[in-house]
């Protein structure tokens, strides 16, 4: 069985998320910077993540490396929908715990319940409560007797999701249910509680006791689910949706029903790191942005007219000979300002690497890339008569285990200082999922 706190963690530079070797050891994955986090709590860190960033609007067309710049419609010259960014979700994350609608799921709250069979039979017993027509007929709107409800009944699998959603929420994510509920909380929260008043213990958790106690407890709800669904004549979508999505959580998405590779996250993180630093800089101070790449900006942080009046900028200073090229951030104050590129690398050189091979040449782009922000914009500051011309700086922006800044050699001398600013992955990313539940 998948336990968060038995996971290995392994520094990757492209996926990122829960793994499967080959030999059948689950691993998590994580940014450069974060293999010194426990593995509960970087997994935590990474679902409020990657749900914050599914819901940026995030063009799909270019979510795969462009180099900093938009020659026409496919600029990377890859097959529509080939975006860089490809969720898996093995587990079923996704489905019981962003997208589930807690509306459809009241539809299946119907117990189904039968009368003692002679309730009919003594009529007598129960004239005292009849009302009788002209006729002297007697009507009894009710009779008193037991009531056999049917254990793990259809409704029982919408009480199992709330208290499997409300355990993930408060036990694993450290979260408030109402920020996903909304105001299906206080319903969630009361069947959650009947659930665990009728078929568990107060303190069952799948993640808030021992192992071996949230073993068990995954295999009871494994049995759980199993009854309901074998005490379900009609099965409508919903229910349907929701049995599968369980089934997958329950089971870990194992079950050598998965091959080996990537069981729940996605392919390529750069974007999200892109996010999470154009997240970063918003909280400083977003009314200094003069232009971005907000494509991967968070929802909530701008404005629509924010947001075209930096394209204008961009349009204006970057766009020339044919290519519009597209800065991550541009960043400034009345004294100076800084242009600044993301990039998700595990290090870069502090001097400029000049020379042959792929990797070299990758690398070369990005510096060349950057010179030519720097000297775009001092041309039109030139032009302008901004004193700011004077004072630019160019940035890049990687994640590490802690913070640094340090100057980019070269020899003759950058014409604008470029820096190399190491930011610390776990607090980047600690503040960028805290806009889950906002």
């Amino acid at each position: 069985m998948l336990m968060p706190s038995e996971l290995s963690v392994v520094e990757s530079g492209g996926a990122v998320g829960l793994f499967r070797g080959a030999n059948g050891e689950i691993f998590l994955k994580v940014p450069h910077g974060m293999s010194g986090l426990a593995p509960a709590a970087a997994l935590s860190i990474l679902y409020k993540t990657l749900v914050v960033f599914r819901r940026t609007a995030h063009d799909r067309d270019r979510l795969a490396p462009v180099d900093g710049h938009h020659a026409g419609a496919n600029p990377a010259g890859r097959p529509a929908g080939e975006d860089g960014f490809t969720f898996c979700d093995a587990l079923a994350l996704d489905e019981l715990f962003d997208r589930t609608d807690p509306a459809r799921l009241l539809a299946l709250c119907q117990r189904t319940g039968r009368s003692a069979r002679d309730a009919h039979l003594r009529i007598d017993r129960y004239l005292h409560r009849a009302l009788f027509d002209e006729d002297g007929a007697p009507h009894i709107d009710s009779a008193p007797g037991p009531r056999h409800e049917l254990r793990y009944a259809t409704g029982d699998i919408v009480a199992l999701y709330c208290f499997v959603a409300e355990d993930f929420y408060l036990r694993f994510l450290g979260v408030d249910p109402a920020s996903a509920w909304g105001v299906f909380a206080g319903e969630g929260a009361a069947l959650a509680q009947d659930f665990r008043h009728r078929y568990l213990t107060p303190e069952a958790s799948l993640f808030g006791q021992a192992p071996h106690a949230a073993a068990e407890l995954r295999t009871l709800l494994q049995h759980i689910l199993a009854s309901i669904d074998r005490h379900t004549a009609f099965r409508s979508n919903a229910y349907r949706e929701l049995h599968h999505a369980l089934d997958r959580y329950l089971h870990a998405g194992m079950g050598g029903r998965e091959s080996e590779g990537l069981v729940w996250g996605v392919k390529d993180f750069w974007a999200v790191w892109e996010s999470a630093c154009l997240a970063h800089a918003a909280s400083v101070n977003v009314s200094g942005f003069l232009t971005c790449d907000h494509q991967h900006l968070p929802q909530g942080l701008a404005g629509h007219a924010s947001q075209k009046a930096w394209d204008r900028y961009r349009e204006h200073v970057f766009a020339h000979n044919g290519i519009r090229r597209r800065p991550d951030l541009v960043w400034g104050d009345s004294e100076s300002i800084r242009v600044i590129d993301f990039k998700y690398y595990q290090s870069m050189p502090t001097q400029r690497p000049l020379g042959a091979g792929e990797a070299i040449g990758k690398l070369e782009r990005d510096f060349l890339n950057m010179e030519t922000y720097g000297l775009l914009l001092q041309n039109t500051l030139l032009k302008q008569g901004d004193v700011r011309a004077r004072a630019l700086q160019l940035e890049f922006w990687v994640p590490a285990a802690s913070e640094s800044r340090q100057a980019i050699v070269q020899d003759p001398a950058w014409i604008l200082p470029l820096m190399l600013v190491s930011l610390n992955s776990i607090d980047m990313l600690r503040n960028y999922s805290a806009l889950y539940d906002q």
